[in-house]
């Protein structure tokens, strides 16, 4: 009898290990297999008719679609996509024999597809046209199912690649080099795209049609407007009107001197009316600082007589002052030197080098968005900005709270003692000065 029990309890340990590596190879969320799991599949079609098609559908993402939706939009725009590609089955698709989640880290997805039942192989302009059919699907789905903004910031790739037997190489050899064919032209895809984006960008900076927007920072202690925070809003008719987006194709091309020249000048002489105790907060790239200060010290005060430098606070981003951290902390004390004040933001996103901004003695820390607006909605990310404060005022810099939506998350961060704030609670962003009423500051 024990030894019945015995065999049993190691059936179950064996049936528990197999769903396990079942899970370990499989997206549960998706419903989706994964490539290895059909490999045995493709095989077999492919000894049947020697070859089939791979439809790589990919997902690229600009701004910050995290920050701005939470963390689960992501899985939302995947799980849309896996439904419309199940959806298609045996329909547009023709006869579809696998759908299966490649790799969720990629955001993309494989559709094999075999030859149609009359026929002995895919024609060109069939797999042209598939191609479309999907893609155009997916384009809708961004911009009609999905919250608006969505659209923008996440952008759809659908590329074929024929996969066949052959003789020369195993089975193992043919399937990676049609995934990887399949990749590549995606990838070249996406250089397009980005292209377009840069060149839209270019004639934006040429024919000067960038936008400042304008957030009050607010003292909340003192019951007082502090300064401006500038952001950049591109063409209406393209992606680059969000300032995310905008942000991350300037940081990435080419054109980020000539951006970053053209959207500081813009922001200061479009600052008119502030007042000569009020700050400026400009964003700037770690390699653009020292021309920046330079230009600000020469330039800035024949185009807004209020601004004097120390009124123009710099903003670095954390993740870029990481990145350049030799020649950043060189060229920061030389900027101090001249009067600038320095902001570091994105401040306990992701793993902060709190050394390194230590270092670089920034007179602001901005938190990331998303523990800014995390506040009243887990207590785990008021215990951080308590930390970030003892931080803050150890290497003797003020803590700002960006994105303060409603009364109750300035509250919520007003009690644990963030005294700076920004966000639509007090005005909402403008191309001119936005002027906080009375009634907006809290007592």
């Amino acid at each position: 009898m024990e030894g019945h029990d015995d065999e049993r309890a190691t059936q179950r340990i064996a049936q528990q290990a197999r769903a396990n590596l079942r899970n370990l190879v499989s997206d549960d969320t998706l419903a989706l297999p994964s490539l290895s799991l059909i490999a045995d599949g493709i095989r077999l079609e492919l000894e049947k008719r020697g070859e089939v098609a791979i439809l790589y559908v990919g997902l690229k993402r600009y701004g910050r679609l995290e920050r701005v939706f939470g963390w689960q939009v992501t899985s939302d725009v995947l799980d849309a996509c896996s439904s419309i590609l199940q959806e298609m089955v045996g329909t547009s698709l023709r006869k579809l024999d696998v759908l299966a989640d490649f790799t969720l880290s990629d955001n993309a997805f494989i559709v094999v597809l075999s030859p149609p039942r009359r026929a002995k192989d895919i024609s060109r302009d069939d797999l042209m046209a598939i191609s479309r059919r999907v893609y155009e699907r997916l384009q809708s789905m961004l911009l009609n199912d999905l919250a608006p903004g969505v659209f923008d910031r996440v952008h759809p790739f659908v590329t074929v690649a024929v996969l066949q037997a052959g003789a020369d190489l195993t089975f193992e050899q043919s399937l990676q080099n049609g995934v990887a064919a399949a990749m590549q032209a995606a990838e070249r895809e996406w250089l397009i795209y980005d292209d377009e984006l840069e060149r839209t960008l270019a004639d934006a900076i040429d024919n000067h049609s960038l936008e400042p927007l304008f957030e009050a920072v607010v003292d909340v202690a003192a019951r007082k407007v502090l300064g401006y925070h500038t952001a950049i809003r591109g063409p209406f008719y393209s992606p680059l009107r969000l300032p995310d987006v905008l942000d991350e194709v300037a940081r990435r091309s080419a054109l980020l001197s000539s951006y970053g020249i053209e959207t500081r000048e813009l922001a200061v002489i479009k600052a008119a009316g502030l007042e000569p105790d009020e700050l400026l907060m400009l964003s700037c790239e770690s390699v653009e600082l020292p021309g920046a200060a330079v230009l600000a010290l020469s330039e800035f005060y024949s185009l807004n007589k209020a601004l004097v430098p120390q009124h123009v606070v710099f903003e670095l981003q954390v993740a870029d002052l990481a990145a350049n951290a030799a020649s950043a902390l060189r060229v920061l004390g030389p900027v101090h030197e001249m009067g600038f004040p320095v902001c570091v933001a994105g401040v306990g996103g992701g793993l902060t080098a709190f050394d390194l901004i230590a270092r670089a003695q920034p007179d602001y820390l901005a938190l990331d968005p998303v523990i800014s607006a995390g506040a009243t909605e887990d207590p785990t990310y008021l215990d951080i900005v308590q930390l970030l404060l003892r931080f803050a005022a150890r290497i003797d810099a003020r803590l700002i709270a960006p994105e303060v939506a409603d009364v109750r998350q300035m509250k919520a961060l007003r009690r644990v003692g963030v005294e700076l704030m920004i966000g639509e609670v007090f005005a909402r962003p403008d191309t001119r000065l936005p002027r906080v009423g009375a009634t907006k500051l809290p007592k």
